[in-house]
């Protein structure tokens, strides 16, 4: 008995040297590139860490809001930012666990992103802004417009969830699958596989993209490289929205608001329609576009188009 025992020790123990230095090597070459440099831009010291965000063009203010996801970046919008500061002062930004932005290890919650967007606003650009953001973080937008209607104009979403998906709450399992993601080894070891390059490529394959032919290997790069920065710590967030930490229900929210929005959906995504149809219905002012032969990211796959409904 006593053999087996530290049998399975020396197994446990080498298991997790192993671990350990698979991780490192990840590590170090996702981020080799340096696709993601901070030189660019500026950091908002916020209170739950540094934001880090550019500013580009005059006018009046517009900021951008990537997908929620540890993935995503400002990259998202590396196509319109050019076309949009021509006419506005842009001002796009990692959110906090995205990119070059801290990523603490905490529980993130809708309303962590509420005070984020609140909190930016009133420091870094100072009036009223317009917004325009893309799938999850389009809930956290509706609700810091409920909550501060004097700090956002006209919100265009991207891709917004459906209601029905964003009233999810936890529970057991998405509880336990948060927990284990939160783990310093095994958490970042099965955070690796999550965000690794073949399973980011089979994202915009299938997800993000309807032609698989229009993403490039710069772009699977940076959304890969988004993911590794500042040593794994970006499975916090993704443990957040896997436990649906993240999840508000903001139908009433949005019913009521009287803020001038605008829907994009990519027409080739999953339930486009009907979820513009609800949209729609919660709230008789909203107007919705479709751009054809798009998906969840028709702002990178398609900019002309795009634009075009902007």
């Amino acid at each position: 008995m006593k053999k087996r025992f530290k049998t399975l020790v020396k197994l446990a123990i080498w298991t997790s040297i192993a671990m350990y230095l698979v991780n490192k090597f990840v590590e170090s070459s996702a981020t080799i590139h340096h696709l993601l440099k901070s030189n660019d831009g500026n950091f908002y010291n916020w209170k739950h860490g540094d934001i880090f965000y550019t500013v580009s063009g005059t006018g009046s203010p517009v900021v951008l809001i990537h997908d929620l996801n540890p993935t995503s970046s400002q990259y998202e919008w590396n196509s319109i930012i050019k076309f949009l500061s021509s006419t506005h002062t842009v001002y796009a930004i990692d959110l906090l666990g995205c990119g070059r932005s801290d990523k603490p290890g905490i529980s993130y919650v809708n309303y962590l992103f509420v005070q984020l967007l609140h909190d930016f606003i009133e420091d870094i650009i100072g009036q009223k802004t317009d917004v325009i953001a893309t799938g999850k973080s389009s809930s956290f937008v509706i609700m810091t417009a409920k909550l501060y209607p004097d700090i956002i104009d006209k919100i265009t979403m991207i891709n917004p969830e459906s209601f029905t998906k964003e009233i999810i709450l936890p529970d057991w399992k998405s509880k336990a699958a948060k927990a284990i993601l939160d783990c310093p080894l095994l958490g970042v070891s099965l955070y690796y596989i999550l965000t690794s390059n073949e399973q980011i490529e089979y994202n915009f394959c299938e997800k993000y993209f309807y032609n698989p032919f229009h993403f490039s290997s710069k772009t699977i790069q940076t959304y890969y490289e988004s993911a590794h920065t500042q040593r794994g710590n970006g499975r916090h967030l993704l443990a957040s929205i896997v436990g649906n930490y993240v999840n508000f229900d903001i139908k009433n929210s949005f019913s009521s608001i009287e803020n001038d929005i605008h829907i994009i959906f990519g027409k080739e995504l999953s339930n486009a329609d009907k979820i513009a149809e609800s949209y729609k219905k919660c709230n008789s002012s909203v107007t919705c576009s479709l751009v054809e032969k798009t998906k969840m990211l028709p702002q990178l796959e398609a900019p002309d188009k795009f634009l075009s409904y902007l």
